[in-house]
């Protein structure tokens, strides 16, 4: 920029004579750098200009950038968390169905001379006290609650399950905008530096001219103006190419930016689409749908569950006790027998009568959350139809757009080529030639938007219909 400021300055104090009174212009402006491939990623020092460029980034694959945010993104990973807890409930509602084990053991010492309230003398006992012993219980009928119970278990894992698929698709879908986006900006910082070499041979010409008095300083000042139009432009794609690199870094888990690593087999478009029968399998394969049917089934049996409680239930349990009148049973000192054993069997009948309304308060809540899931599922697949209809006109308009905007690039090519040939004779105005310029950087712009919007529309369709296309 201050390169720039210096030639305006010079040009602004030049007199009005003649053309062999007219000073050159004292340093022509330096020609950027080439513009850089895609496969290269601008370095983070990149956008100031004079400083070193700083060292390569690390780059990635899609695949390798889709693996890395199922593994690190939070919402997935508490999506994996949550069927891990399910998973866990129906191994607990499985082991209802066997008896509970418990066992107990204790020792105590006191005084062996005591005070007996009931004759008022102080009697002597042993002062060692230990035991032991073993409890089972097993419902033999508990109402229907644990087969109630196993279903709604079963249910609650499909539903987290779907739920852990829906956020599959969307961490993908997060991922792959956040790859794309990087991409794309990483092209834009090489139209930028295109732009920029144009402008500097506009500048270049319209000095040229000026020193030999074909053009007025006019013509000159506005070329240094779009030359630096196309600095800043640079500067600010290379601003956002930063940006998008921190962002996809941190959609994959890493630390500080990461670069994506362009595939053209990624911009192959769908040749041919049903879409009666894409239509038809999303609706049993959408994740949104499968976890609206998910929560229907699980409502349900929370339902059936709730309702099992008015019937009773029976249980038998069974215990054996060891005691004795000793501190441990290892005593090597110990006489005659150690221990008395005890044992006890026992069957037990509940039947509930009256809690509160506590039954029937959960049973409402129940029904409730299986009216509103009905209503859920509805909605999800009148949502799914709004969508699929909203996808597929957006990915062919992106396609659209892809064609119309590569017939612009080339036009607008042409017509540069054309004004600069024009205003180099004399036969057009300097704001002919930068309309021009303007118009074919803004249809390279567009080129490379509409490329990335397509594959954006088509990882949308995809998260949507929960496969690949």
């Amino acid at each position: 920029m201050i390169k720039t400021l210096a030639i305006a300055l010079t040009l602004a104090a030049a007199p009005l004579a003649g053309a062999a009174q007219q000073p050159a212009p004292s340093q022509a402006p330096a020609r950027p750098a080439p513009a850089a491939q895609p496969q290269t990623p601008p370095a983070a020092a990149a956008a100031v200009p004079g400083q070193q460029p700083a060292p390569a980034l690390p780059r990635v694959t899609l695949e390798q950038a889709l693996q890395l945010g199922r593994q690190y993104n939070p919402s997935q990973v508490q999506a994996q968390q949550n069927l891990r807890v399910a998973n866990m409930g129906v191994t607990e509602a499985w082991g209802a169905y066997l008896p509970s084990v418990s066992a107990s053991a204790g020792s105590s010492k006191s005084s062996s001379q005591r005070y007996n309230s009931a004759t008022g003398q102080v009697v002597t006992a042993p002062g060692d006290q230990s035991s032991f012993g073993l409890n089972a219980n097993l419902n033999l009928f508990t109402g229907f609650q644990r087969g109630a119970n196993q279903r709604a278990a079963n249910a609650t894992r499909d539903l987290n399950q779907a739920a852990l698929l829906q956020q599959d698709y969307a961490t993908d879908l997060n991922t792959k905008q956040a790859f794309f986006n990087a991409l794309s900006t990483q092209e834009l910082v090489g139209v930028a530096q295109a732009n920029l070499a144009r402008s500097d041979q506009q500048l270049k010409l319209t000095s040229e001219k000026l020193r030999l008095g074909a053009t007025t300083r006019a013509d000159s000042l506005q070329a240094s103006v779009d030359y630096g139009n196309a600095e800043v432009q640079l500067i600010q794609a290379r601003a956002n190419a930063l940006t998008a690199q921190a962002n996809l870094a941190r959609a994959i888990g890493a630390v500080g930016m990461v670069a994506a690593v362009p595939d053209t087999a990624l911009e192959v478009r769908l040749t041919s689409l049903d879409t009666a029968a894409l239509r038809r399998d999303a609706e049993a394969s959408a994740p949104s749908v499968v976890q609206a049917q998910a929560g229907v089934t699980a409502a349900q049996a929370s339902l059936a569950a709730n309702r099992a409680v008015y019937y009773p239930t029976l249980s038998l349990g069974a215990s054996q006790r060891w005691a004795g009148q000793i501190l441990f049973p290892w005593n090597p000192i110990a006489a005659g027998p150690k221990y008395t054993g005890t044992w006890n069997v026992s069957l037990s009948l509940n039947y509930p009568i009256f809690n509160g309304f506590v039954r029937e308060a959960n049973i409402v809540n129940a029904d409730a959350s299986y009216q509103t899931s009905q209503a859920k599922l509805r909605d999800a697949r009148l949502g799914l139809d709004a969508s699929l209809t909203l996808e597929l006109t957006a990915l062919d308009a992106a396609a659209a757009q892809i064609d119309v905007s590569r017939t612009s690039v080339a036009a607008a090519q042409e017509a540069l080529r054309m004004q600069r040939e024009r205003y180099r004779l004399g036969a057009s105005t300097i704001v002919d030639l930068l309309t021009a310029e303007t118009t074919l950087n803004q249809a390279e712009v567009s080129l490379v938007q509409a490329r990335y919007n397509y594959l954006i529309a088509r990882a949308q369709l995809e998260a949507l219909v929960g496969h690949g296309l």
